[in-house]
């Protein structure tokens, strides 16, 4: 393909609608042959064109050319056009001036016209779009329609008006611009970003003259309002590759194309700098981070691409769909790898891009037990172990990586180096359990407490506690726990939740019979004393966590108390021992944010009630839905300056382990992260066992063990591992003991059994789960970490 006279011809005439004067010379010039296309012999190479302009060989790239026309032809004839008048200019002011000075005052001024020149094009339309707006539409003209293109236009002037004379584009590593940061060629920094609309950006895209994306098309991008669809890859402050995303959605599909995608090269046009390599591998890292950090019901990326590029998209996980379609969703080889540390580097990491680094690092491992080196699999691999173990990393991923490195270290020819990495790293004790195992779990649990209706009955009874003694008479848990006495609460301290009145209806039952404060609430002669000594053995532990006695404890304490409200009980609950241990850490230890997490079958209403204003105190239910006491709804999610600390999150009847275990994961863990709590108090409730008689949950003695195990993992990342877990609603004595042993062998690490279906909680399919998604939608405006 070559050019010809006609097309230099269409081009200066369309130059002649704006600047005729200019339009005028280059005719002259055309028709002296000053202007000339070269000799059929002499075609450009790889995606150029070129014509004669003087003596000089003026480039147009072919791609450009081929997809947009006249544009990159009378954009390259406006850059030869500049350089020349200001050429004249100068040797008119200064005869005596050295060709190397020349060259050098030269250089911008016909990327400065040409681009001056475009500004010019894209205001015209957008004028155009103003005016028939305004007069065919029938809008205002003050109307959002008409200020939204006017902002456009305010935009352009800025761009035409700055002065600032910079040549590259400045990005600091804390740029609120840049969206992923991440490592490229020899482990320089490089930044993924939207395109940053300034003259010296403009200057730069037209230096590069990179296909697809002239001048003029990046314009329209800003005129048209996809502006935000265009990023780039910077490094060091040059612009290294562009690429242009369009979003398409149909009935039942949703999907990101990569519509252009295009990085510099040797061949540049007046590119002073080398290119850095694996610009367009950094760049799709960037575009598949957008997709499962932004984009959740996205199914795929895709992309249409000649065949001479199918075995570089099928090296990094593309897969073909047709003719020159390929299709992305699970990366591969370098891409995998730059992902990682995109994921490593940026600011603000995803859950669901942790998730999925997750799953790969079997597949990692697995390439570095082989021996051989196919394809560069065993050198990837190794870099992206490294990677996920890096100080910057996520806990999550580094925890992942290490206990699956522990496993095939003796298999692995790197694995003695790797865990020496590790260490160097501070990654030996990335195990949450690791800090506490030192140290003896407490544990609260007091006979006295058998009182409570005793002679009555009633499903929540002594035998609970008796079933508890059991769990804690296992040898497995020998050497494991230390009982701390318990105290009663004083009155004074009962009514830093509850009101005096009631208080002191509580108090009058002393010594008394059956009193029923509702159809499901009563007290009998010792119910007074047993609700003080649960309140105040929740306070003995607490003050264990507190004094470094020990990071984790457990109270098992009766009556329960979730559902207590500050001026009456219900739901079988006295006094609400969990947010009178709230008050007590605030009150005795000056603790100023608190996290509550209810994982019980029926929602923790009193305590929502009780914190609902506060921000000091974050309060997070996962229950079943409809159940007793029918409130807990999704959209209830506090008031004042409690709004958004209150996360509920209800689960449809038959729910197991794996879906209250990705509520946390998914929603509990990245908000305990962001809050930061100084401890975690958690109501635990036996009740979503799988056969207990007041609830219609499925979860099995192992599944409280993964539930477990995802608290504690929650606690190490966000409160130094500081937890206190407080026996709430389960009546069945087998589920009891029979739970209440997994979750004590997990609280105690002396169980490592579910670790692989903990996994695979972490590694669900976040687009799949419609009821987080609507809890995270509500709550996303209050926590920007939600996925």
């Amino acid at each position: 393909m070559m050019l010809t006279r006609e097309n230099i011809k269409q081009a200066i005439d369309a130059i002649g609608r704006r600047k005729p004067e200019i339009a005028y010379t280059l005719n002259a010039m055309l028709g002296k042959g000053r202007i000339d296309v070269p000799p059929a012999s002499d075609a450009g190479e790889d995606n150029r064109l070129y014509f004669l302009f003087g003596n000089t060989q003026a480039f147009v790239n072919k791609v450009q050319f081929f997809n947009s026309g006249t544009p990159p032809l009378e954009q390259a004839l406006l850059i030869q056009y500049g350089e020349m008048a200001q050429k004249r200019s100068l040797i008119h002011r200064e005869p005596f001036t050295s060709p190397g000075k020349l060259a050098s005052k030269t250089d911008t001024a016909g990327l400065s016209l040409m681009i001056d020149y475009e500004i010019d094009v894209a205001e015209a339309q957008l004028e155009q779009q103003i005016a028939t707006t305004v007069q065919k539409k029938g809008q205002a003209n003050d109307s959002w329609a008409v200020n939204f293109l006017r902002q456009r236009l305010k935009r352009l002037s800025d761009i035409r008006n700055d002065g600032s004379g910079q040549t590259d584009v400045k990005v600091s590593e804390d740029d609120p611009r840049i969206l992923f940061q991440g490592i490229i060629s020899d482990y320089t920094r490089a930044a993924f970003m939207r395109f940053s609309f300034s003259r010296e950006s403009l200057m730069q895209a037209a230096r590069l003259n990179l296909e697809f994306f002239h001048i003029r098309f990046l314009l329209n991008c800003l005129v048209s309002g996809t502006d935000n669809l265009l990023f780039a890859c910077i490094v060091k402050g040059e612009l290294q590759g562009l690429v242009f995303l369009e979003i398409i959605r149909k009935l039942f599909y949703r999907g990101i194309e990569v519509k252009y995608i295009a990085t510099r090269n040797n061949t540049s046009f007046q590119s002073d700098s080398h290119p850095v390599k694996g610009a367009g591998t950094f760049i799709m890292a960037g575009v598949w981070m957008l997709w499962k950090s932004y984009f959740h019901d996205v199914k795929e990326i895709f992309l249409e691409s000649e065949i001479q590029a199918e075995g570089f998209y099928v090296s990094i996980g593309f897969h073909t769909r047709g003719p020159y379609k390929y299709i992305l969703k699970s990366p591969e080889g370098s891409l995998l790898t730059t992902i990682a540390a995109m994921a490593v580097f940026s600011n603000k990491t995803y859950p669901s891009v942790i998730s999925h680094l997750c799953k790969r690092i079997p597949g990692r491992i697995r390439s570095l037990k082989r021996r051989k080196d196919l394809n560069g699999q065993r050198k990837r691999a190794l870099e992206f172990i490294k990677i996920a173990l890096h100080p910057a990393s996520s806990n999550l991923l580094a925890r992942a990586t290490m206990g699956t490195l522990l496993k095939n270290k003796n298999r692995i020819p790197e694995g003695e180096m790797l865990l020496a990495l590790a260490k160097a790293f501070g990654r030996m004790e990335t195990d949450p359990r690791q800090t506490a195992l030192t140290l003896p779990v407490a544990v609260v649990i007091d006979r006295r407490s058998w009182k409570h209706l005793m002679g009555v009955t009633h499903l929540e009874n002594y035998r609970r506690i008796k079933a508890v003694e059991a769990v804690l008479k296992n040898r497995c848990l020998d050497g494991k726990w230390v009982k701390i006495p318990s105290r009663f609460a004083e009155k004074n301290e009962l009514t830093w939740v509850h009101t005096l009145e009631y208080v002191k209806k509580v108090e009058k039952t002393a010594g008394k019979g059956l009193s029923s404060f509702d159809v499901d609430t009563q007290t009998t002669e010792g119910s007074w004393s047993t609700a003080r000594l649960a309140v105040g053995g929740l306070f003995s532990l607490l003050d264990g966590i507190r004094s470094g006695r020990s990071s984790r404890g457990f109270a098992f304490i009766r009556p329960p108390g979730h559902h207590a409200k500050p001026a009456n009980g219900m739901g079988f609950c006295i006094f609400n021992n969990i947010a009178l241990g709230a008050k007590y850490l605030k009150h005795r230890y000056k603790v100023s944010r608190l996290m509550i997490i209810d994982i019980d079958v029926h929602h923790g209403n009193g305590t929502q009630e009780v914190f609902y204003d506060t921000d000091e105190v974050l309060f997070v239910s996962i229950h079943e839905s409809g159940s007793f006491p029918g409130t807990g709804k999704i959209e209830e999610t506090g008031i004042g300056k409690g709004e958004g600390f209150t996360i509920n999150i209800p689960l449809e009847k038959g729910g197991r382990a794996r879906d209250i275990g990705r509520a946390l994961y998914f929603v509990a863990g990245p908000v305990a992260q962001a809050y930061q709590p100084e401890m975690i108090l958690v109501s635990f409730g036996f009740d979503l066992y799988i056969h207990d008689r007041l609830a219609g949950m499925k979860v099995t003695p192992s599944g409280y063990a993964r539930i477990t195990a995802l608290l504690l993992e929650i606690a190490a990342h966000s409160a130094g591992g500081k937890i206190a877990f407080v026996m709430e609603g389960g009546y069945s004595l087998e589920g009891i003991r029979e739970c209440g042993l997994t979750v004590m062998k997990e609280i105690c690490n002396v169980s490592k059994e579910s670790e692989d279906k903990i996994d695979r909680i972490r590694k669900s399919d976040l687009s799949r789960l419609s009821n987080l998604k609507k809890v995270i939608n509500i709550h996303k405006k209050y926590w920007e970490v939600l996925p």
